[in-house]
């Protein structure tokens, strides 16, 4: 008995055009946001909040960190910086 071994695990599929389905999330959860600070703020506190928010889900969309997405970076760099530290020294 032959069994098909799957091939192309590490690939996500592209499910909304050439999207997979966390970067539509993380662009959809970004355009959300900004649609509604769009009508709470003036549209220079408007343009000033968009750019490091339109950046940051531009980054988690499709920016990687030595081939890791970027979501994981920012989870291993909130764990790395949340832990205590113990720092040993020993003279030879």
């Amino acid at each position: 008995m032959q069994f098909n071994v799957p091939q192309f695990i590490e690939v996500e599929d592209k499910i909304i055009g050439p999207l997979t389905l966390k970067q539509f999330l993380y662009l959809g959860a970004g355009a959300g946001l900004l649609f509604i600070l769009w009508f709470f703020l003036k549209l220079g506190f408007f343009i000033v909040a968009a750019i490091p928010i339109g950046l940051f889900c531009g980054a988690l969309a499709f920016y990687k960190v030595n081939g890791r997405p970027f979501i994981s970076f920012l989870a291993s760099l909130i764990k790395y910086s949340s832990k205590p530290k113990l720092y040993l020294w020993r003279k030879k």
